[in-house]
């Protein structure tokens, strides 16, 4: 072990001053990588080698039974493993006996138990440990695995253990211990977008020992929520726009560092997008993870920078592409380690995001990118040939988007041709192209998008819903801008009747009910096109001083549509929006309409409040402990998805009785509310909310209604929560008083 030992005379990372240059020598290139380009390769034929996954075993050998089925369904070759210290004679090792023996391509991380890596720079014997680790482990499977990784996320130390020294120690004893074996070194898997980080460490690794033939990177987007995204972390939201750097840029500046450092290739080795970060926005995250799977391997893919991306994990109930229905996580983060299986057997759940990558492998693999077409900010639309040659497109749009296919597609090509979603299923003929990915079939291989029109700009300002019930489409004529809501199964139809809900149409129809008539006005009519009994129409009009006010602002109709939809894709409820409209010229001044399902038999929680201050024991089935329960567990489930009201009196929460006899909240005249303006809300923000919907109870009540909030939302506020109740009861008294109301008993006596 004698020339392998490190010792402070001959630690490399002891040379300070070479390590200084290596970074001064790094960040002297930043010039040169901000100048490569941020557009996907037209030209670019995605590699059959190109998707790959990461596996864990689980203790039970029938999984290792159940992982080799699930890999020969998705149809792929390359497989990533993680092997430790623990791996030796283990549920490990039987796992990799299995793959080498079916014929699969085994990436195989080798990493030291956490503890050891923290001590692998200044403890001889962790050194001979992990020699004799390496040893072995080339010796058993040299001419059986494709590649060796050395270590793992040394930029995460409180994963891995690594500190840059201690890295760099087991970098340099994996390279001696490699001279004279004919086997492939890949490193350093950085985590995340850190490319001074790649850069130094491939060029100390370079000099100290060799550089890996395979340059490799967990590099995720999942911060910036979408694929296409560009990075506002790098310098901040005002150089987001100058640097672009979103994924392909990305994936081409780590290429670059490699091909400097000598590295033939460049592998993402870890990638998801996890299950619980995506329910913060969005009431269907499986479906959204396999969106979002699609676009990646489709931008990586043409980036031409990555040789191949392994999603991952297979298997795992917050991340997985298989659900194992195991609440539990391991303390080291599964991007280090991803070290085993948990739960059952029986209760494994195939998800989306499964399907979605078998059908990617089975559609792209072998494509040839005949044509690319991508807004950052908008549409991303590309024709592929297979490698029968036949040609197919796939499109979609950034979240919240929506594209005419006729824009694009002329109808009767449109009319024979067949449409599958992200998971290969067959779909009707859709109206729009949103961010759901959507693969076209043409009948004639020769139809090409218009591109002029593609590469135009998207609604400017307008929210879409595209949801497994609806999906809204924008609407624009000389008279008016907006949007309308169409069922996802009969989009066609009912775009056919939408002129039937054009404000001068609206107003030729009998009225059911006048609910307001004041600055604003409110109002009932049957549903022409027979979808709902009654829909409900709010005709917004701007008086006064907001006619200067609200200049520059988005119309109340485009503010209520822009709101339900937000709150509905985040799973909070409200009447389902059906269209809205403004006048092309001043929106915000002029008269604008919002078109909604209208809530039959439903009341308001102000009916609650006055029967338990009447002193009824239960209304509605519901003891005044129930309904507490009911409301402060649906408010604090719309703080927790960034919804702040900025309203919520107790008139603006309907309740409907469902057909299970469960009662639903729904809110209303949510104009004014703000959605994911903040990634929390704090205490401060929520507080708003909760003086608003406990201003009529009396302080007895108030106290309850906040205890039963606090153990919805898993911790108590500060004691001072009372202050703002105090000043929000004084505010009111006094314009109460201005106006020349009478007294009333006060809600807090």
């Amino acid at each position: 072990m004698g020339r392998n030992r490190l010792t402070k005379d001959n630690h490399p990372i002891y040379d300070y001053s070479r390590a200084g240059l290596d970074l001064l020598s790094t960040l002297g290139q930043t010039v040169n990588w901000l100048a490569l380009p941020d557009q996907p390769l037209s030209g670019a034929t995605i590699s059959d080698d190109f998707f790959g996954v990461n596996l864990a075993p689980g203790e039970d050998p029938a999984v290792d039974d159940y992982i080799l089925a699930q890999l020969s369904e998705l149809g792929l070759l390359h497989v990533r493993m993680d092997f430790s210290y623990c791996s030796f004679e283990g549920p490990a090792e039987r796992l990799l006996h299995r793959l080498l023996g079916a014929g699969y391509r085994v990436f195989l991380n080798l990493l030291p138990p956490l503890v050891e890596a923290q001590n692998l720079t200044r403890d001889t014997d962790a050194q001979d440990r992990w020699m004799q680790f390496l040893r072995r482990v080339f010796h058993c499977y040299q001419n059986q695995v494709a590649c060796f990784e050395i270590g793992n996320t040394p930029n995460r130390g409180r994963w891995s253990g690594f500190s840059s020294r201690s890295y760099i120690t087991a970098w340099r004893i994996a390279t001696a211990e490699a001279e004279g074996v004919e086997l492939t070194l890949a490193g350093p898997n950085i985590s995340d977008f850190e490319p001074l980080y790649n850069a130094t460490y491939l060029a100390i690794m370079a000099r100290f020992g060799r550089a890996p033939e395979i340059h490799t990177d967990n590099l995720f987007v999942e911060r910036v929520i979408e694929p296409e995204a560009y990075d506002h972390r790098v310098l901040g939201r005002g150089a987001t726009n100058l640097l672009r750097l979103n994924l392909i840029k990305k994936a081409r500046i780590l290429h670059l560092i490699g091909q400097r450092a000598g590295c033939e290739k460049t592998f993402c080795t870890y990638i998801c997008w996890t299950t619980k970060r995506l329910a913060r926005r969005s009431a269907w995250p499986d479906i959204k993870a396999a969106d979002y799977l699609v676009r990646y391997l489709v931008l990586a893919a043409t980036s031409g920078a990555l040789g191949r991306v392994y999603w991952g994990p297979l298997i795992c109930s917050r991340d997985g592409l298989i659900d194992s229905q195991d609440s539990a996580y391991p303390e080291i983060d599964q991007v280090s380690f991803y070290k085993e299986v948990r739960g059952q057997l029986n209760d494994f759940t195939i998800r989306p995001t499964f399907r979605a990558l078998h059908h990617s492998i089975k559609r792209l693999g072998g494509a040839h990118c005949e044509l690319a077409t991508h807004q950052p900010n908008g549409l991303s639309l590309f024709k592929f040939s297979d490698r029968q040659g036949e040609a197919f497109h796939l499109c979609w749009t950034r979240d919240r988007l929506t594209w005419p296919l006729e824009s694009i597609f002329d109808g009767q090509s449109l009319s024979s041709a067949r449409f599958f979603d992200a998971s290969g299923k067959p779909v009707k003929r859709p109206t729009v192209i949103c961010e759901h990915p959507l693969y076209i079939e043409f009948t004639d291989a020769e139809i090409n998008p218009d591109l002029a029109t593609a590469q135009g700009a998207a609604s400017p300002g307008i929210i879409h819903l595209s949801s497994p019930g609806h999906q809204s489409i924008a609407h624009r004529d000389s008279e008016w801008i907006g949007a309308h809501m169409l069922r996802r199964e009969h989009q066609l139809n009912d775009l056919d009747s939408a002129p039937s809900l054009f404000p001068e149409a609206l107003l030729q129809l009998p009225e059911d009910a006048v609910l307001r008539d004041a600055r604003n006005r409110l109002w009932n009519v049957q549903d022409p096109r027979g979808i709902y009994d009654a829909i409900t129409i709010k005709l917004n009009r701007v008086t006064g001083i907001k006619r200067l006010s609200y200049r520059f602002r988005p119309s109340k109709g485009r503010r209520h549509w822009n709101n339900a939809c937000e709150m509905l894709r985040r799973g909070i409820r409200t009447p389902t929006p059906i269209a809205f409209f403004d006048r092309p010229k001043s929106p915000g001044i002029r008269d604008s309409w919002y078109v909604c399902e209208f809530i039959p038999e439903a009341i308001s929680s102000r009916q609650v409040y006055a029967a338990l201050r009447e002193g009824s024991i239960e209304f509605l089935g519901l003891t005044k402990d129930g309904w507490f329960d009911l409301l402060s567990k649906f408010i604090c489930h719309m703080h927790d998805k960034q919804v702040l009201h900025r309203d919520l009196s107790a008139g603006n929460i309907l309740l409907r009785r469902k057909p299970n006899g469960s009662i639903e909240p729904l809110l209303i005249d949510i104009g004014r509310a703000q959605v994911g303006q903040t990634t929390r809300l704090g205490d401060r923000h929520r507080l708003i909310d909760l003086i608003r919907i406990c201003y009529k109870l009396r302080w007895p009540d108030r106290n309850l209604f906040i205890d039963t909030y606090e153990s919805h939302m898993g911790r108590t506020f500060s004691p001072l929560w009372r202050i703002p109740f105090v000043y929000y009861d004084s505010k009111q008294g006094l314009k109460k008083w201005i106006k020349g109301s009478k007294k009333r008993p006060g809600p807090a006596q």
